[in-house]
């Protein structure tokens, strides 16, 4: 992977697979989503609430993140394969000498309990331990969010008791390795 100069980690074409959704790096016009993702109540109370977004902050971030976004992000909407939009999916704060980054998923609160989360994160996960080389995911969960720590813990994520404010959650690429190479009867 190359760390120099601006980079998506994704073409702005490229999609990624898997079982029940695929991942893609949103269009402009899909901003309307996006904020609305962020001011929903219900989807937004276990990562904090409700984000104001207002159209102006929304185009700024669009361009840090996006387009053309730059080397330490990745962020993708999240569709069902009949096309929808449900979620979104990224890391961040990508760190080229410990190829580390952060985890970020949201569904919409509606569209949960269908695995579109495990089913994005799943995808993503393959990817960065993969194409991009990372070693190291990151997911910093709310210490009430029991919903998104038993996700975690369900995909292989174990729990960094170095963090006491919040419950943070971390998987290595050996462990991916371990956990999805068995799976898969590699």
């Amino acid at each position: 992977m190359n760390d120099t100069g601006p980079s998506n980690h994704l073409a702005s074409n490229e999609v990624l697979h898997g079982r029940k959704v695929y991942l893609r790096l949103p269009h402009l016009d899909e901003l309307s989503f996006i904020r609305a993702l962020w001011g929903d109540l219900e989807t937004m109370a276990l990562v904090g609430g409700p984000v104001e977004f207002p159209e102006p902050k929304a185009r700024e971030w669009f361009t840090h993140m996006v387009a053309p976004g730059g080397p330490a992000n990745c962020y993708c909407l999240i569709f069902t394969q009949d096309h929808t939009p449900i979620g979104e999916i990224s890391f961040h704060r990508w760190d080229s000498k410990e190829r580390s980054a952060v985890l970020n998923v949201k569904v919409v609160a509606t569209q949960r309990g269908h695995g579109y989360a495990k089913d994005a994160i799943l995808a993503l996960l393959a990817f960065f331990f993969g194409r991009v080389g990372g070693r190291l995911m990151t997911d910093d969960v709310a210490v009430d969010n029991l919903l998104g720590q038993h996700l975690l813990r369900s995909l292989g994520f174990d729990r960094d008791d170095t963090a006491t404010d919040v419950c943070r959650m971390v998987m290595t690429r050996q462990m991916h390795a371990i956990r999805y190479s068995a799976a898969s009867g590699a």
